[in-house]
């Protein structure tokens, strides 16, 4: 028997395993069933409209953010960005083109902190960095915000909503850093995207190798697909107010 001095990743670290997480979180879909658990969070708006949101986390990134604004672009599309702080600071001239547009800003937090396991006076850093950061950047002072990886308890609710900001989550995530694939993270969105849905995508990430090529292609499919079908794309804050109009 041979035996290899090579480091062997982690069974939990490989791909095999990366794919079976995303598919059994998106087939239990949590979010789904969000506004049972608290009506505190946004998860959706309740309309009978056929408009939608598009949300992007993790960003802004070198690559993939430009590519997906010049899909918005060219569609005529607004987004919700939602922004890490540090990476704010980082690429300011992209956080700037976002602003630049009609796209609204989120709020991420400055490290992408697991917020529940943080002391109140951490995660107020992580809402107030990026804030500022945002702020300084864009001149834009964004009022929502997504906690990293969609986890919160009543504390950092109570927290965000302290702040001064309102807490979203969404009802449409394809699981797309778990590189699915293309054409999967397509058909997840299509399968469950209706009226009022909020459709979680990321743009950029927090590992050493970000790839959003397959979010990229299937942003543009989702876009096209769902004008076919009548659907108008707003930001979050605009599919909010839209509702409340009505």
């Amino acid at each position: 028997m041979t035996l290899s001095l090579l480091p062997q990743p982690h069974p939990l670290s490989s791909p095999n395993w990366r794919f079976l997480r995303g598919d059994v979180s998106h087939a239990l879909a949590i979010e789904r069933f969000g506004p049972r658990l608290t009506r505190r969070v946004l998860w959706r708006v309740e309309t009978q409209e056929r408009a939608v949101a598009l949300s992007f986390d993790d960003g802004p990134h070198p690559h993939y953010t430009p590519a997906i604004l010049d899909l918005l672009e060219r569609h005529d599309i607004p987004a919700t960005f939602f922004l890490i702080g540090r990476y704010v600071l980082k690429y300011p001239l992209l956080a700037q083109r976002i602003a630049a547009s009609r796209h609204e800003i989120g709020n991420h937090t400055f490290n992408h902190r697991i917020l529940p396991l943080l002391r109140d006076n951490e995660v107020r850093n992580e809402i107030y960095q990026t804030e500022e950061a945002i702020r300084v950047n864009t001149g834009r002072v964004p009022s929502l915000i997504r906690p990293p990886m969609g986890l919160f308890t009543k504390r950092t609710v109570n927290m965000i909503e302290t702040c001064g900001y309102g807490a979203v989550i969404g009802d449409v995530y394809p699981r797309d850093p778990h590189l699915p694939g293309q054409q999967k993270i397509y058909r997840r969105v299509m399968r469950r995207v209706r009226p009022g849905s909020i459709i979680i995508l990321h743009d950029g990430g927090n590992t050493k190798h970000v790839d959003r090529s397959q979010t990229v292609w299937a942003v543009e499919k989702i876009i096209d697909s769902l004008l076919q079908e009548g659907y108008r794309f707003l930001t979050i804050s605009e599919l909010v107010n839209s509702n409340e109009r009505m």
